[in-house]
Formats: C-alpha cells, structure tokens, sequence
C-alpha cells in the first residue's frame, strides 16, 4: 500500500494546442489536507477530473497505488467527490436524498443516519431540499460525497457561495474528516481559505495556467517567495530624513519615507536591533507596528506573468 493517497507525476492535458495541464508533479499524504488555490480558469477543476480518471491525460496518476485510468472505477469508489456546482434534489427531502445516492452507491442503509449525524442534519431529516439555507445543501452535498466513507474527499470550491457562518460550520466539518484520517484536497481562488488551512496544518498547491507554481506548507510557501517583513516606524516630532539616514547608518538599505512612516524591509530578527540602533541614535519611536508577509503578496508573485 502506498505512502500516499495520492501520486501525480509529469500529467499534462491538451485539448488541441491548449495544455489546460502543464507537466503537473505532486503527491498527497495520507490523512493530510491540501488547498488548490488559483484563479478561475487556472486548471483546477480539469486536474480533479484527470484524478478521478475521467479524462485521458499523459503522465501518471496513482490513487492508493493504483492507476486511475486502469481502474478508474475503483478510484472513483474511494474517493468522495464534490463538483464545484453540485445540488440536491430540491423535491426530495434531506434523508431521502441521501437515501437516493445510497442505493446508487449501493451503500448499507445505516450510513444514511450516520451520515445525517456526521453533517449535523438530523433534526432537519424530513425538510425538503429547495428549503434548505445555502450552508446547509452544501452540507448535504458533503454528506453525499461521503456516503460509501471514503478515504479521500476531493471538494471544488465548496464555499464559493456561503455566508460566513456557513462557511465556520463547513471548516468545522472539514477537521472533523481531518481527525478521522481522512484525505481532503479542496480547491479554491479565495485566499481566507488558503489562510485558514494554516489551523490544519495543511499544504497549498498553487496552480496558474496549468502549472503547478508553488505548493507547500502555507509558511514554506510564503518564505520561498522570499518575502520579508516590513517595520512601520511612525515618525512623530523627529525630523524624517535623520530618521531615515539613521535606519540606513545602522545598515538597513531597503528604508523609505512614507506618509509619515519610516518603512523598513528587514528580516524577522532583526525589528528589536533596528529599534535599539534608533534609540542609541537618539530616536525613541512612540508608535510602530510590523507588517507580516501575507499569502495573498506571496499568491500575487507565484502568479504574476513572467
């Protein structure tokens, strides 16, 4: 059995001259969560589809060890998917869409009240569909994509469309899964979610124009940007050029006046010795703060044209 849930190597898709993949290279882990970030259009969607093995592709995909398009039917029998625009059934009720999808799956009809648990939909089991809140069918549709209990969820943009409380619940949902062992890999262009996987300890992959631009740990992505933190100086009642001479003197170059602000580029330990060399110069800030490198500076650099 594999290492990995997981193993992309080398997988472009053409359609024509058009490569909506380009040479993609990637594994996922077991038990861990992975964020597809990248604009609309980017791939992400196409990518899923080649993983579940329904789209001819070149390069290899292994799912559990087993390649996708000899038995992608296994596959997709071990992987819950969730379609960007995915609805219930608005005249069937909550439990009898599930109890739908279950005879399809031919899964036991036991999974169908553990399911309703596992979505926290119980007390809404007779509700129909069409009268369900956003957050809600999204949830059911999870619970759908679930049903057979699978070990890996491949969800595409499944918050695009909820509010913020629907979204919580959602999260809360998704580290539920995570503390089963579960494997998630979720697709989005919103950066929140990318931030928010940080609580998981999960992966980004970065896909733009079909290729795999970036991926890691969302703190190891951010440092291969190569992104430094920026200390935010106020001022005050001194006069800005000394201040600013004083910052370069004590060797920090990458220094501009800004609105008032001493603006400094440094490294993270280096605030408290530009701080104390400005003290020693005779320049006491009364007011600072630090700006942090953030995913969405770090998205914009992976993504930019070349």
């Amino acid at each position: 059995m594999s290492a990995q849930s997981i193993e992309v190597k080398h997988v472009t898709k053409k359609y024509g001259k058009f490569k909506a993949l380009d040479d993609v290279t990637f594994d996922v882990g077991k038990g861990k969560i992975y964020a597809v970030l990248g604009p609309n259009g980017a791939g992400k969607t196409t990518m899923f589809r080649c993983i579940l093995g329904l789209l001819n592709f070149e390069g290899s995909i292994l799912v559990d060890g087993r390649d996708t398009r000899k038995e992608g039917k296994w596959v997709r029998e071990n992987i819950g998917y969730l379609p960007q625009h995915s609805a219930p059934y608005d005249d069937l009720s909550v439990e009898d869409n599930l109890k739908f999808y279950a005879g399809i799956k031919g899964v036991k009809p036991q999974r169908v009240l553990e399911t309703l648990k596992d979505i926290k939909l119980v007390r809404f089991r007779d509700r129909k569909a069409r009268a369900l809140s956003g957050g809600m069918k999204q949830r059911l549709m999870l619970g759908i994509s679930q049903l057979s209990d699978p070990p890996i969820l491949i969800l595409d943009e499944p918050t695009s469309q909820l509010d913020v409380q629907g979204q919580l619940r959602f999260r809360e949902l998704l580290g539920e899964l995570l503390g089963r062992g579960k494997s998630v890999i979720i697709s989005t262009h919103l950066l929140r979610e990318a931030h928010e996987i940080r609580l998981f300890k999960g992966n980004v992959l970065v896909i733009n124009r079909g290729k795999l631009v970036g991926s890691g740990l969302v703190d190891d992505f951010m440092n291969k940007a190569d992104l430094r933190e920026h200390l935010l100086i106020d001022v005050g009642a001194y006069d800005a050029q000394n201040m600013l001479h004083a910052v370069e003197k004590a060797g920090f170059k990458d220094a501009e006046i800004h609105k008032g602000q001493i603006v400094v580029a440094c490294e993270h330990g280096d605030k408290f010795e530009l701080l104390k060399a400005l003290d020693v110069a005779g320049f006491t800030p009364t007011n600072f703060r630090v700006d942090e490198p953030s995913l969405e500076v770090a998205f914009m650099k992976a993504t930019e044209a070349p």
